[in-house]
């Protein structure tokens, strides 16, 4: 075989400026449209591990409850400097369980106080997930909520346990079994309060930056139900 027929023979095995084009943008095409489908996958996985890692920060605190007979409380923080594009904060970005001891003043007439023993470390939300703070999609945990200060005497310093400033809301779970809504936190006993069943709930959202409510809710989010009688916490979510 002479030396025109083996390069004749080499150049009909390669491939041609068009059809290395046409490859590539086959390619392109795919990656184009697999994308979004990808992207919605890796959020809704997130957002399961999410909700999921919060059911058993709710399972815990009951078993702690019960485990040293005393009230566990879980709070969820929403932090000053944390807004969305609205000026508003309208997510809870972490939560943390502690303990509650109850001690009686040595003075005439008994007053009561409250003790606060973080369980734990603060757990934060991770970033893309967002506990939405609104009295619809969150009704377990509506109201304007309260200055997380820390209680104990010469702590020093601002943030209170949360470490920075926020303002929390909560639930508290108790040594029967039971979980009831922090309605007050003074510096005697909290007030607290049984939810209905239909509105003991709260909303995880793939976070955009904006304000998530009711009219804006994505199609995927993650919901969490209280039973207030049994604490026992149950999930639903819709899909994508």
């Amino acid at each position: 075989m002479n030396k025109h027929l083996i390069r004749k023979h080499k150049a009909a095995r390669a491939f041609t400026l068009i059809e290395m084009l046409v490859v590539v943008t086959i390619i392109v095409l795919l990656l184009a449209f697999s994308t979004p489908a990808l992207t919605r996958t890796l959020q809704a996985s997130r957002l399961t591990s999410t909700g999921d890692t919060l059911i058993g920060a709710l399972s815990e605190a009951q078993q702690l409850a019960f485990t040293h007979n005393a009230p566990v409380e879980v709070r969820f923080f929403a932090f000053a400097g944390e807004m969305d594009s609205s000026g508003t904060n309208t997510s809870y970005r972490a939560y943390q369980l502690f303990k509650i001891s109850v001690a009686s003043s040595t003075s005439k007439g008994g007053t009561y106080t409250e003790s606060v023993e973080p369980v734990g470390n603060l757990v934060r939300i991770p970033e893309g997930v967002a506990l939405i703070k609104d009295d619809e999609l969150s009704p377990a945990l509506m109201g304007k909520g309260f200055t997380d200060v820390k209680q104990s005497a010469g702590s020093g310093g601002t943030g209170g346990y949360s470490g920075t400033d926020a303002i929390y809301n909560a639930l508290r779970f108790m040594p029967d079994g039971s979980c009831r809504k922090v309605d007050s936190a003074s510096t005697g006993l909290a007030a607290l309060s049984y939810q209905t069943l239909p509105i003991s709930f709260m909303t995880l959202a793939n976070d955009s930056g904006v304000a998530i409510t009711m009219k804006t809710l994505p199609k995927n989010f993650f919901t969490i139900q209280v039973d207030p009688y049994t604490g026992k916490s149950r999930s639903y979510r819709p899909g994508f």
